[in-house]
């Protein structure tokens, strides 16, 4: 059998902070394809940046976008985007919920589903909630801890109010021991969706989940709780209380697939990745870029360079600005 000779490319990645996962979560769709030398030369061909800087902009290359947090791309700045908005910009924006890329907990979601009977006897808890920080996100997250914990006690395993001994070293075996699992997203918006529903299905929970609106679309809400499907996060506990009081109940949410048709959406495949991160590697380079580059497009970015980078410079420039207009 013949091998297909691998082509390179060089890549930087650059934003991302000390962590560069999201890339090296993506980069295996496509590893097969293509050799990637990893550089820091501003000259770099391809330059694979996040929500952490502004750095990029030192780059020349084609630049793609990607992120695991809540943030829109800016089409300014990078040539395609890998993110969690829904919406369509030809054949520069894929969105990609990164649920998808914690494969193991993801490909779970598509397996049959373990025997409810020998689920139930595994579970010696009411809920559990792994989180470790609540700064800057929805006050949701803390608002269904405590509503929970009204009704029965809530064990949380994470920094954030730890009640049981400590941050917990495993979160799936920590969370099998429960009935349901608390799956709150940092922020709400439609596509937002990332490990926490897959991680909850994986500890064999029920989820009570909250987080993208649209998650109903994707899953089988026979499986867990949608709070966007209920009024008011009091209404969740109402339903919480039902399903904990009616053992039938709880096992036949337990027996339901994930998938409403058994499998997994074409949209959240692998193929689709495999096809737009392809597309941007197999033109000719020259022709890959879609940012402006021309006058406004170099200007724009100088600006932002500079607020980034020479603060003092934009300052300057702004006061000029206000003279002129002062002296007229």
């Amino acid at each position: 059998m013949t091998m297909t000779k691998r082509r390179k490319k060089r890549i930087a990645i650059v934003d991302a902070g000390r962590r560069t996962e999201i890339v090296d979560a993506i980069l295996p769709y496509i590893e097969e394809r293509y050799e990637f030398e990893l550089t820091t030369d501003y000259g770099a061909d391809y330059v694979f940046h996040s929500c952490m800087g502004y750095d990029v902009l030192k780059y020349s290359g084609i630049r793609i976008f990607v992120t695991g947090e809540n943030v829109s791309p800016n089409f300014n700045i990078s040539d395609y985007a890998m993110a969690f908005d829904k919406m369509d910009f030809g054949d520069r924006y894929c969105w990609l919920p990164s649920i998808v890329l914690r494969r193991n907990t993801y490909a779970n979601l598509a397996a049959p589903r373990r025997a409810a009977t020998e689920v139930i006897t595994e579970k010696s808890g009411f809920c559990a909630y792994v989180m470790s920080n609540t700064k800057n996100s929805a006050t949701e997250r803390t608002r269904i801890f405590d509503l929970l914990s009204n009704y029965k006690p809530v064990h949380s395993g994470g920094k954030w109010r730890n009640n049981v001994g400590g941050p917990v070293a495993d979160k799936i075996a920590f969370q099998s021991k429960y009935k349901f699992v608390i799956a709150f997203e940092n922020s709400s918006s439609p596509g937002y969706l990332t490990e926490k529903f897959s991680e909850a299905a994986l500890s064999n929970a029920i989820p009570i989940y909250w987080g993208d609106p649209d998650i109903g679309k994707i899953f089988n809400e026979k499986a867990f709780i949608n709070c966007h499907n209920f009024d008011s996060l009091e209404s969740v506990l109402e339903q919480v209380k039902l399903i904990d009081s009616n053992e039938e109940l709880y096992l036949q949410m337990l027996s339901e697939d994930w998938f409403p048709q058994q499998e997994a959406p074409e949209d959240l495949g692998s193929d689709k990745f495999i096809q737009f991160l392809s597309h941007i590697f197999d033109q000719p380079h020259a022709t890959a870029f879609r940012r402006n580059r021309s006058r406004w497009g170099l200007k724009s970015e100088q600006s932002l360079a500079e607020m980034s980078f020479r603060p003092d410079i934009q300052a300057l420039k702004l006061l000029r600005k206000k003279l002129r207009k002062i002296l007229k």
